[in-house]
């Protein structure tokens, strides 16, 4: 079998099967074209949110960008190791806003929100969602629909990019914002108990070295009372007094010094303030995205075709590659032309 005979094979065939090929081309063209217009469009909100601080080591704006956001080699801020993405991505902020109930939407949890919104914009394929029977199930449900429409980045200008998509452009709206509320949230509320703790400790420290300092002036007052009658001048009197006063005298500088850690410590407190401040709000008109029923009805359309036509030429495709494998190792022979014959 020749090229020439293989060609003119293919075409009998194809003209013979021209009417089951062309159905199972419109077949498949109406498939798509259906799963198409039954697939939900989908909007995506971004939003770009970047910190304030007004920490001294934090002088330069790039370089408190990089320390707050956690892209430098140095930590989200002097008060946490974590990272800004990790955060935001993490299970624990997810469930948070999954349990967030909305007063604007019937008092109803964004867990919730997202079961009814998915029943009311499902595709073709997509059954309905029977939302967990327990409030924990479901919150746990509903971070884990969270998790695969948000994504958090650091653009060039290490500002911290926020994107979330979903089927509602209200629903976008409500969980973007709560995104970066509980975000925000966090690190102020992580300032504050910081800055707390530092105060606490502070405030201990000087009530402790306060005690130490009563109690050497007891040792010196008591030390007075038992020396009324005696020489004070001999060693076995002195020494003991020289050794509570450079006693003393320590401790009153570590005082002194704690006392200064205290107001420090109450300062940090009175100025701790938010971290984050919104740059791009997500607000409408969100990026919205559809499928083309037109575009997958054509596709369908030359899918179906080139699958039945690939099927109908296949036996004819097989034996031509066997006979060429044949000649190409046992050379040609009478029963090759024979066999040609016979197909014709």
């Amino acid at each position: 079998m020749t090229t020439a005979d293989l060609t003119r094979l293919i075409f009998k065939r194809l003209k013979k099967f021209r009417f089951i090929i062309l159905a199972a081309g419109l077949i498949v063209a109406l498939l798509l074209y259906f799963y198409a217009k039954r697939t939900p469009v989908t909007f995506t909100s971004r939003a770009t949110v970047f910190p304030l601080t007004s920490s001294p080591e934090n002088t330069g704006s790039s370089n408190a960008l990089s320390v707050l956001l956690g892209t430098d080699s140095k930590n989200f801020s002097d008060d946490a190791s974590i990272n800004i993405v990790e955060l935001a991505q993490s299970r624990t902020t997810r469930e948070a806003v999954a349990a967030t109930v909305v007063p604007s939407m019937g008092n109803k949890t964004i867990a919730a929100l997202l079961v009814e919104d998915i029943n009311n914009h499902l595709s073709w394929m997509e059954d309905k969602v029977q939302p967990p029977p327990a409030q924990e199930q479901l919150i746990v449900w509903g971070g884990r629909v969270l998790q695969g429409g948000l994504t958090a980045s650091i653009n060039k200008n290490n500002m911290l990019v926020l994107t979330y998509t979903g089927r509602s452009e209200n629903l976008v709206k409500v969980i973007s914002y709560e995104f970066i509320y509980k975000i925000s949230n966090f690190y102020i509320d992580l300032k504050r108990e910081k800055a707390m703790r530092d105060y606490q400790f502070a405030e201990y420290k000087v009530d402790s070295l306060k005690r130490v300092l009563n109690a050497k002036d007891y040792q010196l007052i008591a030390i007075d009372k038992r020396t009324l009658f005696t020489n004070t001048s001999k060693l076995e009197f002195k020494v003991p007094v020289e050794n509570l006063i450079t006693e003393k005298q320590m401790v009153n500088s570590q005082y002194v010094q704690a006392v200064a850690n205290r107001e420090n410590a109450a300062y940090k407190l009175q100025k701790a303030t938010p971290l984050i401040k919104v740059l791009d709000k997500p607000e409408p008109p969100y990026d919205s995205q559809t499928k083309s029923a037109t575009m997958y009805g054509v596709l369908g359309f030359f899918l179906g075709s080139f699958l039945i036509a690939g099927l109908a030429i296949a036996g004819i495709i097989l034996k031509f590659i066997r006979q060429e494998a044949n000649k190409a190792i046992f050379g040609s022979s009478s029963k090759t032309t024979t066999t040609t014959a016979t197909v014709s």
